[in-house]
């Protein structure tokens, strides 16, 4: 760790194989802390005011923050004007723990940084006045982003996908949400609970198949329409793009007559609540169009277990996929690989989604698995005759791929490699 300075405020910097939390212990107010890329195992926990911790590279792929312990945060903040930026936090994986939780914080900054494989990713708890922005939740287990008794907070321009759940609002007041990309979460892709109040939400682009919202006193779902490119590419700022992943949100199927990225009549059907959004987006005609998927595959035959590499050529500059595999398994990768462990015929489907909505390709008996058959055994060897001591070298020639030999050379002796030679000691005949 190397710390330099001038007057109170210092630059600290920590290289893999340091510390953190380290860094953290040793710093003061306005003290900034630098990390290198790498992977730093702990649990981090910051505790003092006006800290900056942020990554060297400003890329969340190449600075990693992996939990020591599952059963606790991976960032733990605990005070004010603390900024976090640039790191992807992984594995606090038992139930409520986060990649990054704000407890009674005010007035931070947390942006540009992954959550990834955690129970919440980023839970803002008891806390006011923070800026959430520009982060992305994916494949943590019960939550992308909480809100619980949190008011007054900014969350914007984030990304919540493939999560147990989207953005949750519990009881929390005041609060803003605008450009965030909600898609392709399990249980919901946002609730808000009765007792959150004051809410101002719009232009997010909300693309599941569930959208809980309560009553609650004062939320809004929509501002007023404002020149501005809004999240799907439209000439407006208004309210929230609804979508589902079946292509039947409000959102995929609106009418717009004028062709301004507004729909011609509001949305008054949100999931248990008196509240409607008065100026929901759609599709310019100048916007996003939908996909249209298409993919190759290779190999596409083989023996079993057979690797295959699927490959996606969708055209519409999809933003999302689901494969399904044919064999019961799914994966949301761009371009996965995939591992058929028994023999048969698999029929491959692949969802393209955007903004627009979504396509599915669907290729019959594409995969052909076989099994290994039984192999027919032979061989030869050379020589066949001769005076004792006799060196013999024995070809394996059997069919059906084998994968083990073994040889009885019917003087009392084994071997196991493929090709073996073998000296005969004494005079004699063998089978």
């Amino acid at each position: 760790m190397l710390i330099s300075g001038i007057g109170a405020a210092s630059d600290i910097i920590v290289k893999p194989g340091n510390s953190i939390q380290t860094a953290v212990n040793n710093s003061t107010s306005g003290d900034v802390i630098t990390v290198k890329p790498g992977t730093y195992t702990e649990n981090i926990k910051v505790i003092k005011n006006g800290i900056t911790i942020r990554s060297e590279s400003g890329n969340p792929d190449n600075t990693i923050i992996k939990a020591k312990s599952s059963g606790a945060d991976v960032l733990f903040l605990q005070g004010n004007n603390i900024k976090i930026t640039g790191f992807k936090t992984v594995g606090a994986t038992r139930s409520s723990y986060s990649g990054i939780c704000l407890s009674s914080c005010s007035n931070c900054i947390i942006e540009n940084n992954k959550l990834l494989n955690n129970s919440y990713g980023i839970y803002v708890l008891r806390s006011k006045g923070n800026q959430i922005s520009k982060n992305t939740a994916t494949n943590d287990g019960e939550y992308g982003f909480v809100l619980g008794t949190a008011t007054d907070n900014t969350l914007s321009e984030n990304t919540a996908f493939n999560n147990g759940r989207g953005i949750h609002v519990g009881s929390s007041d005041g609060n803003k949400l605008s450009g965030n990309t909600v898609q392709n979460n399990n249980a919901y892709g946002l609730y808000v609970c009765p007792r959150s109040d004051s809410n101002l939400i719009y232009n997010n682009y909300f693309n599941d198949t569930n959208m809980t919202i309560k009553n609650g006193i004062g939320n809004v779902y929509s501002t007023t329409k404002t020149t501005g490119t809004n999240i799907v590419g439209g000439a407006y700022i208004g309210g929230n793009f609804w979508a589902r992943p079946d292509g039947t949100g409000f959102s995929q199927t609106a009418v717009d007559k004028d062709g301004d990225g507004i729909s011609d009549s509001a949305y008054k059907n949100i999931t248990g609540s008196i509240y409607s959004d008065y100026l929901p987006l759609v599709n310019s005609k100048s916007g996003t169009e939908k996909p249209v998927a298409a993919f190759s595959a290779s190999p596409t035959s083989g023996n079993a277990p057979l690797n295959v590499t699927f490959t996606d050529e969708s055209t519409g500059t999809p933003t999302a996929w689901k494969w399904t595999f044919g064999d019961g398994t799914n994966s949301t990768a761009k371009d996965p690989t995939h591992k058929y462990s028994a023999k048969g015929n698999y029929t491959v489907a692949l969802t393209a989604t955007n903004a627009a909505g979504n396509n599915t390709v669907t290729k019959s008996n594409y995969i052909t698995v076989t099994g290994v058959t039984k192999p027919v055994a032979a061989f030869s060897a050379s020589p066949t005759s001769g005076n004792a001591p006799l060196n013999v070298t024995f070809s394996d020639k059997s069919t059906g791929t084998p994968t083990a030999w073994k040889w009885t050379f019917g003087d009392g002796t084994n071997s196991t490699a493929k090709d073996p030679t073998h000296k005969y000691s004494a005079k004699g005949i063998t089978q």
